[in-house]
């Protein structure tokens, strides 16, 4: 099997020296390619990829999990803009805003600075199931067939009167087994389910990246675990969006490795 890393840049949790910031940013180190995969919000990436020892100008490769600030932001800190190629959803630049239950919105949108840094770049969109290296794929949209929500009410426009399910996200797929996703909000049964439709001859043993239940219901952590369970990993890795309290759910309910990945850590996959 091809050695391949994993680097954490981006998230809340952190190692000493390391920025902390709401997003997610991860180095990936496989199959003779590099892949920055998202890049935070705007202010962690640079300096925790210095910090780390990351260099960013060696990435071959960006992927872009869906379009929310906190995974595009730190697009527009790369200067100059990167002559790579930027592999996103389709619609990854529309608008959206999140509804929290106290009635307070946020807009979520791609910043508009990446916006800018977009147009300059190799942007490749993905519209299904792509291998976009040997060994490596791009889920494509997901269909959203398992029930599970978007791990929150977010919508098109300021008014919260369209409903968005975020349709451009997309999880990146080793042929290792590795499955990386970014918040995971088509679900992370769907999630599977897709890729595995895709490519049924590769068994996912290792999930890394956001999950995004930290507003989960009971039922849904419970069918979540179960599902799982059922795919018998090595090793599920936690962050940014999945939630202490799910993380923890888990954790009681696997007899895989639940693992986390704090910025200025890396692991082998």
């Amino acid at each position: 099997m091809t050695s391949a890393s994993i680097h954490a840049l981006v998230d809340t949790q952190v190692e000493p020296g390391c920025m902390s910031e709401f997003g997610l940013s991860l180095f990936i180190e496989a199959n003779g390619r590099r892949i920055l995969f998202d890049t935070g919000a705007g202010e962690a990436l640079v300096p925790n990829a210095a910090r780390t020892g990351i260099d960013l100008d060696s990435a071959t490769d960006i992927v872009l999990s869906h379009g929310h600030y906190d995974h595009t932001g730190g697009l527009a800190k790369l200067t100059p803009p990167p002559r790579i190629p930027v592999y996103v959803g389709r619609g990854v630049a529309e608008p959206c805003w999140s509804l929290h239950n106290d009635g307070t919105k946020h807009r979520i949108t791609m910043p508009t600075e990446t916006r800018g840094i977009l147009t300059k770049c190799q942007v490749h969109e993905i519209d299904a199931f792509t291998e976009i290296h040997p060994g490596m794929f791009l889920s494509g949209p997901i269909p959203r067939e398992s029930g599970e929500d978007c791990g929150g009410r977010f919508f098109s426009d300021e008014a919260c009167s369209r409903p968005n399910l975020i349709p451009e996200e997309q999880a990146l797929l080793l042929a290792s087994g590795v499955l990386v996703t970014g918040c995971c909000h088509a679900g992370i049964i769907n999630t599977v389910e897709a890729c595995r439709k895709a490519r049924p001859d590769i068994a996912i043993r290792t999930i890394v990246g956001g999950l995004h239940l930290r507003h989960a219901s009971e039922e849904r952590l419970e069918r979540t675990a179960a599902f799982l369970a059922s795919l018998d990993l090595e090793r599920l890795v936690l962050m940014h969006c999945t939630g202490e309290n799910a993380a923890e759910y888990l954790r009681t309910r696997l007899t895989s490795e639940v693992a986390t990945l704090p910025v200025g850590r890396g692991m082998s996959l």
